[in-house]
């Protein structure tokens, strides 16, 4: 599993710092992993399979070889994202074997928006997530598709009662293989400054609130300016995961991008909005 890679790349004429990290593990519990992950610029992702040995994992993989075709390009459009979402659910989809097989998605592709210049399209299906960190707050990207979101949403459950045991608890209701079609929830994100991402599993959140994730940050960018040789920061929060009881496979992308001279990035948010595909991102089955 690749630990830490550095990248500097030029991106709609800007010069960019690029770093990345991932690390996965099946935890404390599970015998076998049923996440994928993908960390190939322009493309980072993490899939969580669902359907047991073999058919969690063969519908993981399914995904990350299909957005792998993208690792290398030059210049994506988020509908070249669309697409690929839509070829991996075909994929998962055409898994061999009998029974039920499905994966969430969540990621990250560096895309180039007409007229706007380079911007990051996050892209999710189920419980997955992807926060974004300011260097301040942690602040949850994504919406999960789950009916524990949807208790949260309609007040049945607080945030905090989520974390415990409850029914419904591992049910997620949007998954790529579910149906014919899926629809992804996607935002568009303007590339500039510092960015930091972390992509992770239901594995992460289960065992850490968002404030342990965040705190676990904090120290890693502490510990990793006196020793740049040390553990990356995806690796610290699985470990932490398992640490914290490991009960699901544990698996993080971290992201992480500096514009070395914003000359040219556009300050202007305006994206064409036929190019998302969502904007209600209310988990829905």
């Amino acid at each position: 599993m690749p630990e830490g890679t550095r990248d500097e790349v030029v991106v709609h004429g800007t010069p960019v710092q690029l770093r990345h990290s991932a690390h996965s593990d099946r935890g404390a519990v599970r015998a076998f992993n049923e996440d994928s992950v993908l960390a190939a610029p322009p493309v980072w992702l993490v899939a969580d399979g669902m359907g047991g040995h073999e058919r969690g994992d063969l519908a993981s993989r399914a995904v990350i070889d299909t957005f792998a075709a993208l690792s290398g390009a030059t210049e994506l459009t988020p509908r070249d994202v669309v697409a690929c979402v839509a070829d991996a659910n075909v994929a998962v989809r055409a898994v061999p074997g009998t029974g039920l097989s499905g994966t969430t998605l969540t990621g990250l592709v560096l895309v180039t928006v007409e007229g706007a210049g380079p911007h990051w399209m996050a892209v999710n299906i189920g419980d997955s997530r992807t926060y974004r960190w300011d260097g301040r707050s942690l602040v949850q990207q994504s919406v999960d598709h789950s009916v524990t979101q949807e208790l949260i949403d309609d007040g049945v459950l607080t945030p905090e009662e989520a974390l415990l045991p409850h029914v419904g608890r591992n049910v997620v209701t949007r998954a790529l293989g579910a149906h014919d079609e899926v629809e992804a929830d996607v935002w568009l994100l303007p590339m500039r400054g510092t960015q930091t991402f972390v992509l992770c599993s239901d594995g992460l959140t289960r065992e850490l609130p968002d404030d342990e994730i965040a705190r676990i940050i904090v120290f890693h960018e502490q510990q990793s300016a006196r020793d740049p040789q040390g553990p990356s920061l995806a690796e610290r929060l699985v470990r932490a995961a398992v640490a914290a009881g490991g009960h699901d496979n544990v698996s993080v992308v971290v992201v992480e991008s500096r514009v070395t001279n914003e000359v040219g990035i556009a300050v202007d948010d305006t994206v064409d909005r036929a190019l998302m595909v969502v904007e209600d991102t209310r988990p829905r089955s």
